[in-house]
């Protein structure tokens, strides 16, 4: 991945630049930020940077051995865990897997990589890939001067996985590096952040993302291209995979529409067996789909609030709907339910996507919303 393929942030680029040419690299550093902001390429083409022979003035050459090893995701010193399914896994073992779904789309995000690699339960990067690391760690680089670790998704780790690699982090080996790429950095160890550089990404410039799809999609209107870059928050894979037709979202609006109903009535016991239905249907989605669900509906109904403050405001998702006005559903969203709201969808997500039964976790989240809604 060279540095120059990468949407934004070039604040960051130059600061991992100079730290190269400076030999000042941080031991630990974090890449976190807006989701879709390139966090992963990023780190791909610094460490392409860091083991090129031949570095130019601010990107890889792309032709030495290290920079033909690193486009083809096959350098001897770089290591990659992540999370996987199944108790005895590591990520050792997937590492193929992962190595093919990454070179297709360098800015994979945790759902594509649960949907890719059938993580219907809990994923999570295992007490083994801790072991694993202990013992590269005490090997000499075999053609770099530096051993690197992309920890990515490190939110996932447990507790006893986060230990094992906080001795590392606190007693450094000389030329090793470690690169945190989080989603949710707020789950991590305060032990383990302490001990980490943070570089904070923010959200690409829709003006680069509109320069850039115009390029890469010369058919499509530049009006249609700006408007899924704005409904998608600039989020690089959701607009590649809109403009691909891989997200139906008129199907997940109109799930919402027919799950929020169901909250409102809940309390009238003939609703019930309708809302338990419901709940049985999307128990059957994959998991990525049931937590995009969730990601959806908590976006509809912030942005849903903010309508009581600024009503003429464009927002986004737009939802067209014959049985369904946002506007009129503001008016449920206050000052004295919002915050429970949006924690309830949040711990949701959280619980989700580490180890609920899904059938459970939705029913008990539509009583709880239909309750706050009511009041």
């Amino acid at each position: 991945m060279y540095f120059r393929n990468i949407l934004g942030n070039n604040s960051i680029k130059t600061v991992l630049i100079k730290e190269v040419y400076s030999n000042r690299i941080p031991h630990a550093q974090l890449f976190n930020g807006a989701k879709g902001a390139g966090q992963l390429p990023m780190a791909l083409a610094f460490v392409m940077f860091l083991f090129c022979r031949d570095r130019k003035a601010e990107d890889a050459c792309g032709k030495c051995a290290s920079c033909i090893k690193m486009l083809k995701l096959i350098h001897p010193d770089l290591h990659f865990f992540f999370p996987t399914k199944g108790a005895k896994s590591s990520s050792k073992d997937h590492f193929l897997e992962f190595q093919k779904i990454l070179k297709q789309n360098p800015y994979l995000n945790k759902n594509d990589w649960y949907k890719n690699h059938k993580i219907n339960s809990k994923g999570d990067i295992k007490v083994r890939d801790a072991k694993i690391i202990n013992k590269i760690i005490n090997l000499k680089a075999y053609e770099g001067a530096y051993k690197v670790f992309i920890i990515w998704l490190p939110e996932t780790m447990s507790l006893i996985t986060s230990n094992k690699l906080l001795k590392h982090l606190e007693e450094p080996s000389k030329n090793t590096l470690f690169i945190f790429i989080s989603e949710n950095s707020d789950t991590l160890l305060p032990t383990i952040i302490s001990r980490l550089q943070i570089k904070t990404f923010k959200q690409i410039e829709t003006i680069e993302m509109l320069t850039f799809f115009k390029t890469e999609y010369p058919e499509l209107e530049d009006v249609f291209i700006e408007k899924i870059i704005n409904e998608n928050q600039n989020n690089y894979t959701n607009i590649l995979k809109k403009i691909n037709g891989q997200i139906n979202e008129d199907e997940t609006h109109n799930n919402f529409i027919d799950w929020i109903r169901l909250c409102f009535l809940a309390r009238n016991k003939k609703s019930i067996p309708d809302l338990i239905n419901w709940c049985e249907n999307i128990s059957k989605y994959e998991k990525p789909l049931q937590l995009e669900f969730i990601k959806v509906s908590t976006t509809i109904i912030r942005h849903a609030f903010l309508l009581n403050y600024s009503p003429s405001i464009e927002l986004y998702p737009k939802i067209e709907h014959p049985n369904f006005n946002l506007k009129k559903f503001a008016n449920y969203l206050t000052k004295n339910n919002i915050c429970k709201i949006c924690s309830l969808l949040d711990n949701s997500y959280d619980y989700l996507g580490r180890y609920a039964n899904s059938k459970i976790l939705f029913l008990d989240l539509s009583f709880s919303l239909g309750k706050l809604l009511n009041k």
